[in-house]
C-alpha cells in the first residue's frame, strides 16, 4: 500500500525530512508576519516587532503622513498565526493575563 502523502508535499515527491517541513512553516508564518504589518500600516496603526510574548505591539495610531497623533493607554498585544498552528502553553497564559489586549490575527 502506498503511503498517504501529506498537504506539506507541494511537489508530490513523498517523503520529505523534517528539517524541510520546519522551513516551509517558518516561511508562511514570515509572510504572515509581512502582510499583518503591512495591513496595520494601512489602517493607520503602528505596531513594532517584539520577541517575548507576542510577535507585534501596538501603542500608536499615526495619521497618512506617519506624524503620531495619539498613544494608545494599553498597548495590545498581536499574535500572528498561519493555517491552523496552535497557540503555545506561554501564549495561552499571556493570552489569559492580558485578556481583550491580547488579539490573535489568522492568516
Amino acid at each position: 500500500m502506498p503511503r498517504k502523502r501529506g498537504s506539506h508535499d507541494p511537489f508530490n515527491v513523498g517523503y520529505l525530512s523534517k528539517s524541510v517541513r520546519l522551513a516551509s512553516s517558518r516561511v508562511k508564518g514570515s509572510v504572515g508576519e509581512y502582510r499583518f504589518k503591512l495591513e496595520m500600516m494601512g489602517q493607520g496603526r503602528e505596531v513594532r516587532k517584539i520577541h517575548k510574548g507576542g510577535d507585534f505591539v501596538e501603542e500608536y495610531h499615526t495619521d497618512m503622513f506617519g506624524n503620531r497623533t495619539r498613544r494608545r493607554s494599553k498597548p495590545i498585544v498581536h499574535e500572528v498565526k498561519t493555517g491552523d498552528s496552535q497557540l503555545s502553553d506561554a501564549q495561552e497564559r499571556m493570552k489569559r493575563r492580558l485578556g481583550r489586549r491580547y488579539k490573535v490575527v489568522r492568516y
